[in-house]
């Protein structure tokens, strides 16, 4: 027989999976929010018992998932520890990509096995995120007598589990941040500069998308290093000259994240092998220049 689960927090994500874990057939005995409003949204999609108390609603479940704002983790588990809803040999769970298992300790302390799943995945949406879950890997952060029990959790939400260790979660999300949120500002840059050429608002990123989805196309298919191309990767210095020379002239507050990325952007084409030791020394004193 399948676990009850308990879900604190039913936002995005917290829905989103009670909506999977109730199609393969476990039972949400409850969901907690703060506000009546949220959990009747929830109720509506997922059913379980509502409370608004985080202690009562954790009672009722073998599975505790604390799907709250990474902020609020470690204060709520210590709420419902202090209250007495922690029992022994029940699974807590928390979702959040950067936090440790440090922020579930007083559920440990309580008897409760503890262990995190971390959705590398981006959700704008309830409808959303139960569209994605299925197929997104999902960090995976517990002792090894859980292992095996979070591995089978996450599958049965369709995901895919991969192991990281607790003191190394930071740099997992911190590469999560770059490849997804550092994504979005190199877009809105690319937009500013379009901009300043004269296209419109409208068309500014729609001019450039095509460039984007094929360079995504070519990084599946490939990789990184074998998806790069450019003037870096041709080892064109004057044409990285004209780029500084432009960008410090009329987008000065720019040039230094063209830099940064332009150093690193040789370090990429230096693996592919297109430049040699030398002409990488020359391009990187191109972007090692005073602003």
């Amino acid at each position: 027989m399948k676990e009850k689960i308990a879900i604190i927090g039913v936002g995005k994500v917290g829905t989103a999976v009670g909506f999977l874990l109730k199609g393969k057939g476990y039972t949400i005995a409850s969901i907690c929010a703060r506000h009546q409003e949220s959990l009747d949204r929830a109720h509506d999609l997922i059913g379980g018992e509502p409370f608004l108390d985080v202690a009562e609603a954790s009672k009722k479940g073998d599975v505790v998932l604390l799907t709250t704002g990474d902020d609020q983790i470690q204060k709520v588990c210590g709420e419902i520890a202090a209250k007495g809803g922690f029992c022994q040999g029940q699974k807590v769970i928390h979702m959040s990509g950067a936090s440790s298992l440090d922020v579930l300790k007083s559920a440990q302390e309580s008897g409760a096995e503890i262990l995190s799943i971390h959705p590398l995945q981006a959700f704008a949406t309830i409808s959303g995120a139960i569209e994605q879950l299925p197929g997104t890997v999902f960090g995976v952060t517990a002792d090894e007598n859980v292992i095996e029990w979070a591995y089978n959790f996450v599958e049965e939400l369709g995901g895919r589990p991969i192991y990281i260790q607790d003191a190394q979660k930071l740099i997992y999300h911190a590469a999560a941040c770059v490849v997804s949120n550092f994504f979005v500002t190199l877009m809105w840059i690319g937009k500013k500069m379009a901009m300043h050429v004269g296209m419109p608002d409208e068309m500014a990123l729609d001019a450039y998308w095509p460039l984007v989805k094929g360079t995504f196309n070519n990084i599946e298919e490939n990789g990184p290093v074998g998806a790069l191309t450019g003037p870096i990767v041709r080892g064109d210095i004057e044409t990285i000259k004209g780029h500084r020379k432009k960008i410090g002239e009329e987008l000065r507050g720019l040039l230094e994240v063209y830099d940064v990325l332009g150093r690193h952007t040789v370090e990429v084409a230096l693996e592919k092998g297109t430049i040699d030791s030398e002409i990488a020394k020359n391009l990187m004193r191109q972007f090692e220049k005073a602003h």
